[in-house]
């Protein structure tokens, strides 16, 4: 019987598993993919206190030393299954071996949303891509598209820019990006706007994307263009599915906690960004986990 588990090694889970080390808890981390979460394909984060602008791969880096440095392990494992007994918890991972604890905190983090088009999944990893620093270099000297009007299609635009012959960006509506991201834009000469139009068609060619149907929200009018690579920034959606069954959720899959990070189910907490919350930054979610672990300890 572990006092806690922690599921997820992101911003959020990996300053739980810290703040668990120092007082002494037996716990366990599990994080089925890397640590670092969506940091990793973040090209650079400039607003969290202490580090200043670092890549996003680099901090995950620094993340992964510092567990190392407390001798914290973790298990690269998928939970996939959380049942409530009594006054503890049974998880189940993929191979179905069963883990007891008496707590359970939640930092699954988010996947990016998709565009919902039809071949897109079978299009992954063949001219769709949703990290430009993870695949960025595979289109040196070609022509790329990145979907989406935010902070983070700007940042990694401007980083395809760098290695891309050229770079669109394409957005439903106006750049809603921070005015820094949107003058930035005009720094490369490669970059070209395009607001109020939304891919309708990936075009293929030998199960390669090839190019792009545009469809403009406000004429109607269809347009296209030819080019080796799309990446996409539209959002993020929730990796809840977990807890689905424990009725912790809202109607878009976030998670509902309250101010100590607790779900309606005693003993299970949730942190980061698969919660319901106004922002979702990695200050934030280390500043959710902190707390959570406050609120952990003193119920054990």
């Amino acid at each position: 019987m572990k006092d806690l588990v922690i599921i997820g090694a992101g911003p959020a889970g990996v300053c739980a598993a810290i703040y668990a080390k120092r007082s002494n808890l037996d716990f366990l981390i599990f994080e089925k993919n890397c640590i670092g979460g969506n940091v990793v394909n973040a090209f650079e984060i400039e607003n969290y206190p202490g580090v200043g602008k670092i890549v996003g791969s680099d901090l995950a880096i620094n993340f992964m030393n510092e567990l190392d440095a407390l001798n914290i392990e973790v298990n690269y494992e998928e939970i996939v299954n959380i049942e409530k007994k009594d006054d503890y918890f049974v998880l189940t991972n993929a191979d179905g071996v069963h883990f007891e604890s008496k707590k359970v905190l939640l930092a699954l983090g988010t996947k990016s949303r998709r565009l919902g088009l039809e071949n897109e999944e079978s299009l992954i990893g063949r001219g769709v891509s949703f990290c430009a620093t993870c695949d960025g270099a595979f289109y040196k000297d070609k022509i790329t598209m990145v979907v989406g009007g935010g902070n983070s299609a700007l940042t990694e635009a401007q980083y395809l820019a760098k290695i891309a012959k050229k770079v669109y960006i394409i957005t439903r509506h106006e750049l809603k990006g921070a005015k820094k991201e949107i003058e930035a834009l005009n720094n490369y000469p490669n970059i070209e706007v395009i607001e109020f139009k939304q891919i309708k068609t990936l075009v293929t060619e030998n199960n390669k994307l090839n190019g792009v149907v545009l469809f403009d929200t406000n004429t109607k009018e269809e347009t296209s263009i030819n080019l080796d690579g799309v990446f996409v920034y539209i959002g993020q959606d929730t990796m809840s599915g977990l807890v689905e069954d424990l009725s912790v959720t809202d109607e878009r899959g976030f998670i509902k906690v309250k101010s100590n990070f607790e779900t309606d189910v005693e003993g299970l907490y949730a942190v980061g960004d698969c919660i319901v919350k106004e922002v979702r930054q990695v200050a934030s979610a280390v500043g959710d986990a902190a707390t959570a672990m406050h609120f952990i300890e003193k119920s054990l």
